[in-house]
């Protein structure tokens, strides 16, 4: 019987998801498969002599400190027992191989299994396809590696971090989520206006919709949908036609020209227009808007970076408000007040 129970202990320790197993679940789990337990004045003992033979053979594992035992009654029993952990499979080296050399930088780094077969997928893809035309990253991702999404999971590891494999290499690109916008046709060359907020956008494309096209501006107005427009920005290149100038305009708080000033970078990068505040609407905004509290500030002693896309003169009124935590919200510049003012939305853009 002795041998019979230390088996069926041993197997329902090893059955656990958890490294360490609770003795009180053990035993009931032995009482319910062997029933001659219950009641048998021996049985702590016989339990006791079986954890021993078993963490000597190597099945289980003992406490070493006291407090893991109860020793209220004799003989003490553990009040677990852990799993025996399992030696460390030794990875084997991969056998030697020549990469193509666009690849060599990538394979001096790879050590894992996984980095591996990413490049053996890019090598038979680079081998079977030495002109590919360029196309968004999902669809060459599911080309590759068989899974739309997997490509992009890939570019946060550090075979592409560091820069040893690109989407340039693989003839993709990450297509930008556009935002919405208005063509309002016109004269001259194309510009682009942005609003922060929806409420704005509607309000500036009705405003503009209302100027005589003979003499308004070829115009985009655009929804920046507000903290997106830093990553929407990049979907400029597929407005048409292709605006020459970009504006903004947003809430004068620390959260709206941390917006402003995130898309002005963004564009930047991407080699885009570069993006101008709508100066004439900011001017008016100080000018009628009503300062409240700013929640978005959490205390700004050196504005300096989020006013530097702003003009001089706008330097140190927009300063005060942020250090006074203080915001004039966007909203001020209303429907009715850009249609009191024909001429305002002409010099945003002008």
């Amino acid at each position: 019987m002795t041998t019979t129970l230390g088996d069926i202990i041993a197997a329902y320790v090893a059955e656990q998801p958890a490294s360490r197993v609770r003795v009180d679940g053990l035993l009931r789990h032995a009482t319910a498969v062997d029933p001659t337990l219950v009641g048998d004045p021996t049985a702590r003992a016989r339990l006791a002599a079986i954890l021993t033979g078993l963490a000597k053979a190597g099945a289980v594992v003992l406490p070493k400190a006291r407090s893991g035992w109860d020793d209220r009654t004799k003989p003490p029993l553990p009040i677990w027992v852990g799993k025996p952990t399992k030696p460390r499979r030794t990875q084997a080296a991969p056998a030697p191989r020549v990469w193509p050399q666009a690849l060599e930088a990538a394979a001096a780094i790879a050590s894992r299994p996984n980095e591996y077969q990413l490049l053996d997928k890019i090598a038979s893809w680079l081998r079977n396809n030495p002109d590919a035309e360029p196309v968004p990253l999902e669809e060459r991702s599911l080309e590759i590696l068989d899974d739309e999404k997997a490509l992009a999971i890939e570019t946060t590891k550090r075979l592409f971090t560091t820069g040893a494999l690109t989407l340039d290499l693989l003839a993709c690109y990450p297509t930008p989520v556009p935002f919405p916008s208005q063509h309002v046709p016109g004269v001259g060359p194309t510009r682009l206006l942005v609003a922060e907020n929806n409420a704005t956008f509607h309000s500036l494309l009705q405003a503009a919709r209302q100027v005589d096209p003979d003499v308004r501006p070829d115009l985009h107005i655009g929804w920046g949908c507000g903290n997106q427009f830093p990553t929407s920005i990049t979907a400029v290149t597929l407005l048409d036609p292709a605006p020459t100038a970009l504006y903004y305009v947003g809430d004068l708080d620390a959260a709206g020209l941390r917006i402003a000033a995130g898309a002005a970078a963004k564009a930047n990068a991407h080699k885009l227009p570069p993006l101008r505040p709508a100066t004439a609407l900011y001017e008016w905004l100080l000018a009628h808007g009503v300062p409240r509290p700013d929640r978005s500030n959490p205390g700004i002693s050196n504005p300096g970076t989020l006013i530097a896309l702003m003009p001089e003169h706008l330097h140190e009124p927009v300063s005060q408000l942020l250090r006074a935590r203080r915001r004039i919200a966007q909203e001020t510049l209303g429907l009715r007040a850009l249609r009191a003012n024909p001429n305002l939305l002409m010099q945003a853009v002008g």
